[in-house]
């Protein structure tokens, strides 16, 4: 008790004491909050389990070194010689699987815990290499065959899957399957199934009008496909699959590695755009206005989209609504900039490798040196894993594939080399696989050996092709499309060949094939402003040389794309068409596409300042889109203010029919809806229409006035218009109005665009009944003088048909107001009590409940409901009773207004009235009496002074 006393007493001692107090009770209740949140699920334990090794791997092209980076620790932390300096170096990092390529053919798996090669192969055409959901597959889009390959020694794990023609792009999404789509438009999902060693094809989608240009965006789960050739965006796989039209797209289009399935932007470097799926909603920003005149292939980074700028050293950050989120991300020295999302960072690099730049989740930056002078260099090929030089070692001329090495060949010439830098195992039916090194064992990834030692027993069978030398590529003068000619030159072999193939490390850039007497050709198609390396192999006899590259070159920068135009207004008409309107740019223009911002655009001739465009999606806010073209480029979007276009109107509610009457040869009902959305132009009727066997007939509703929702109307753009009709239709001769036959009945709402789509409902008609009337007559009932309500009693005499029914019965009932109720009734005569009512006139219909089949209604019948005033009415709470207005045969009362005018009492009521008012006189007088008297007993005088205390003024 003492310590507990004492420890309060601490606690509520001197501030400074309560300020640490507080201090530990919260350090504990923060505590307390973490274990609680942990009992409870709240994530924190997840997090910290989930948390990643923090490291990155980033190109170095000028040194032919991949370089480990810690973001978390900002240092580079080794570094890896993978090719020759200056070969463009292309990695594939993902799922703790790295796979690097060295612009020559040559790809080289790393295995990253022993940091040595894993696996090498040498590839006779562009490969591509996508990596994701734990699989690696090696993609040739110009033969269109795709291998699954192990990750660790690239070997293929069983037959490749051939698509029959050549692929526009190919990508793997987070499940591990692999998305292609043809040259030709034929999307395709393929997948590997480890424990069949096949591939699960999924049947081809067709993606109309794309081309070599269409380019694909993994997701989690699916792709997006934008298609320039056609100019069209789609989601495929990805939980919903969609299609919009998008003129714009054309030319090159750079979509991001990978992004959410609602977030999915492009890079269109030829337009300075870019084009992104954001939700539902198709979105052209043009980033040219903010400086970024060539973006490059962006990176979606927490919900923000960063957008690389080539030539500007700068990144731009998008919201995903197109605006800007925050300041540019700055790189030093200008460098064109490369973006990699990894561990929860954004690393922004270079291609001289030198120098990088880490976004953090929250926006903040930081540089990080890549450590070429101060971090040692690793061969991976060494199994000592010996620091070398910097600089990387000579490589023998003309050894194929890794320097020194005299390796089997593959198909098309590409040596495999096996785990630690030994050759291949020979797996029979497997391509790409070598033969069996001396000694008959291939070695494991954990018995690798130096590749010197390898490299002194090569196959006696293998035969080498001397190559060409001094290649040296020379960029010409990009054309209106954006796309250059490169002329490559080189010198000839020692020994002349068949022929030789020109390649390009530019993507999409075709191989070109000479006769063995040229020493240069012309590569065409390699976009402006593109950094690439040549290479040069001699063919003999089917045997390829190893390649001899160019220095690294980059194609002059794009031409210029046009201004675009200013002032653009748009003006919607009534018919749901709209005038756009703009100012010319004043460049030479080819033309003008016109059309909403994200949707189709059509094109004008280049004299043209206005056009009228129709087919508009209605009842939206759209801003319109204009652009000026010329040649294959387009200037950035001018935008107009949103207006809304006018269509058509819309549905209109639930639609309901009910049956009132069967007499004779009349049918009887009623028909309701709710009013439709105008979508922007004033509705201006409805048309109802209804038919059955041998009869049909439409009506249309006017505008009506003095009507309100009580009684069945709704106002809606310039009219006011009943949501119900009540129809009568003739049905006579033949065959018309059948028992148990339909009535099929419509309704289409007009205004002034035109109609809009109809509403259809059916009902049966119910059997034929003699005219009958089972309701004898209607009568107030006598209320009870402190009932404030009037009820009405219905006199019964029931006809046979409904004595006899077997089911329920019921009178339905329409109140003064409209409204309608019904009432139970036992099908037999007698009273039936209704109400309340308000004042005003009443219909009662008698009608037999027919489960499942039309009911049996017999005649309506009127009656008149007398005001509560006819009868003595006490109020309950009050307690003042009012007599009736009138009685049975009292005079009628004339009211007539009389002018007021001020006057005595007169009469018996004076007296007490005077007297009241002198009582009222004496009391005032009384009260003034005694506050003097208290006044003058605290003065001492017989009149106050201005002074003297009050009750008013306190002493």
């Amino acid at each position: 008790m003492t310590t507990t006393t004492g420890l309060l007493r601490r606690l509520r001692g001197r501030a400074g004491d309560r300020q640490r107090g507080f201090a530990e009770a919260g350090v504990a209740m923060t505590g307390a909050a973490l274990v609680l949140g942990a009992a409870l699920g709240s994530g924190v334990a997840s997090t910290v389990v989930s948390m990643s090794d923090g490291v990155t791997w980033l190109p170095d092209p000028e040194t032919g070194q991949v370089v480990q980076i810690n973001p978390g620790t900002g240092r580079a932390e080794r570094r890896l010689q993978v090719g020759e300096p200056g070969a463009e170096l292309l990695i594939s990092q993902r799922d703790g699987r790295l796979v690097v390529a060295d612009g020559t053919g040559t790809l080289r798996s790393i295995d990253l815990s022993t940091l040595l090669a894993g696996g090498e192969r040498r590839a006779d055409e562009p490969t591509k290499v996508l990596v994701g959901g734990g699989r690696v597959y090696l993609v040739t889009p110009g033969s269109g065959v795709v291998h699954a390959v192990d990750a660790l020694t690239l070997r293929d794990l069983g037959a490749p899957f051939r698509a029959g023609s050549a692929l526009a792009d190919a990508v793997v999404d987070d499940q591990g399957a692999v998305w292609l789509v043809t040259t030709g438009g034929d999307l395709r999902r393929v997948a590997w199934q480890p424990d069949a060693r096949r591939f699960d094809v999924g049947a081809a989608q067709r993606v109309h009008s794309a081309g070599p240009g269409t380019r694909l965006l993994p997701h989690a789960r699916g792709v997006t496909v934008f298609a320039p050739d056609s100019g069209s965006l789609l989601q495929v796989g990805a939980g919903r699959d969609l299609s919009v039209a998008v003129p714009d797209l054309t030319g090159e289009v750079l979509p991001a590695a990978t992004s959410p399935g609602d977030l999915a932007p492009a890079g269109v470097p030829g337009r300075s755009a870019v084009v992104m799926l954001s939700g539902r909603q198709v979105l052209d920003v043009a980033v040219g206005t903010l400086g970024c005149t060539r973006p490059g292939r962006p990176a979606v980074f927490t919900g923000l989209v960063y957008v690389p700028c080539t030539g500007a050293g700068r990144v731009v950050v998008l919201r995903p609504d197109g605006s800007r989120a925050r300041a540019d991300v700055v790189l030093p020295a200008g460098r064109d900039p490369q973006l990699l999302v990894d561990d929860g960072r954004l690393v922004v690099h270079t291609e001289d490798g030198s120098r990088a730049v880490v976004v953090e989740a929250d926006g903040r930056t930081r540089v990080i040196d890549t450590g070429r002078s101060q971090v040692p260099v690793h061969d991976p090929r060494d199994g000592r894993r010996a620091p070398v030089s910097a600089q990387p070692p000579q490589r023998e001329a003309g050894a194929p594939g890794v320097g020194g090495v005299g390796g089997a060949q593959g198909p098309g010439g590409a040596p495999v080399v096996a785990p630690g830098g030994a050759l291949g195992a020979e797996v029979p039916g497997v391509p790409g696989a070598g033969p069996t090194p001396a000694g008959g064992v291939a070695p494991t990834a954990g018995s690798a050996r130096p590749l010197a030692t390898a490299a002194a027993t090569p196959s006696a069978t293998a035969r080498t092709v001397p190559g060409p030398t001094h290649v040296v590529a020379t960029p010409g003068e990009p054309d209106e499309h954006g796309l250059t000619e490169v002329v490559v030159r080189w010198r000839d072999a020692a020994s002349r060949p068949d022929s030789y193939v020109v390649r390009s490390s530019a993507p999409n850039v075709a191989a070109v094939e000479v006769d063995g007497r040229t020493t240069t050709a012309t590569v065409r198609g390699v976009v402006c402003g593109t950094l690439a390396t040549f290479s040069v192999e001699a063919v003999a006899d089917g045997v390829v040389s190893a390649p001899a590259s160019s220095r690294m070159v980059r194609t002059e920068g794009c031409p210029p794309p046009p201004a675009a135009p200013t002032g653009v207004s748009a003006v919607a008409g009534e018919d749901g068409t709209v005038t756009v309107s703009w100012t010319p740019s004043g460049d030479d223009v080819d033309s003008y596409l016109v059309g909403p911002a994200g949707g189709s655009m059509t094109t004008v001739e280049a004299a043209a300042t206005s056009v009228v465009l129709r087919d508009v999606p209605a009842g939206e806010s759209l801003r319109f889109a204009v652009r000026a073209a010329r040649g294959g480029l387009t200037s950035a979007a001018a935008l107009s203010p949103a207006v809304v276009v006018p269509g058509v109107p819309g549905t209109v509610g639930p639609l309901t029919v009910e049956i009132e009457r069967r007499l004779g040869d009349e049918l009887g009902f009623v028909v309701r809806w709710t009013l439709p959305e105008d979508n922007g132009s004033t509705l201006e009727r409805y048309v109802v229409t209804w038919s059955g066997r041998g009869f049909s007939g439409s009506h249309t509703p006017p505008a009506v006035s003095g009507c309100s929702a009580r009684l069945g109307c709704a106002a809606t753009g310039g009219g006011v218009f009943r949501t119900d009709v009540t129809i009568a239709a003739a049905c006579t001769g033949g065959a018309a109005c059948l028992d148990e036959d339909r009535i099929t009945v419509t309704v289409t709402p007009e205004n002034g665009v035109g109609a809009g789509p109809v509403a259809t409902t059916e009902v049966w008609i119910p059997p034929f009944v003699p005219i009958m009337q089972p309701v004898e007559g209607i009568d107030p009932v006598v209320p009870d003088p402190t009932d404030p309500d009037v009820r009405m009693v219905v006199h019964l005499r029931s006809p046979a048909q409904m004595a006899e029914h077997q089911g329920a019965c019921e009178l339905q009932i329409q109140d003064v107001d409209g409204s309608r109720s019904t009432v139970p009734w036992s099908c037999q005569s007698g009273d039936v009590v209704i109400g309340p009512f308000a004042p005003g006139n009443i219909v009662v219909t008698p009608v037999a409940v027919v489960p499942g089949g039309p009911n049996i209604i017999a005649m309506n019948y009127n009656a008149e409901v007398p005001p509560r005033s006819t009868w003595r009415y006490c109020d309950s709470t009050t307690g003042v009773c009012t007599e009736p207005v009138s009685r049975d045969g009292d005079p009628p009362v004339t009211v007539r207004t009389v002018p007021w005018t001020p006057r005595l009492p007169q009469g018996d009521e004076r007296p007490p009235l005077a007297a009241a008012g002198a009582g009222l006189l004496l009391a005032a007088g009384a009260l003034r009496a005694s506050r003097l008297r208290r006044s003058v007993a605290v003065t001492g005088t017989d009149v106050p002074t201005p002074y003297a205390p009050t009750e008013e003024t306190s002493a």
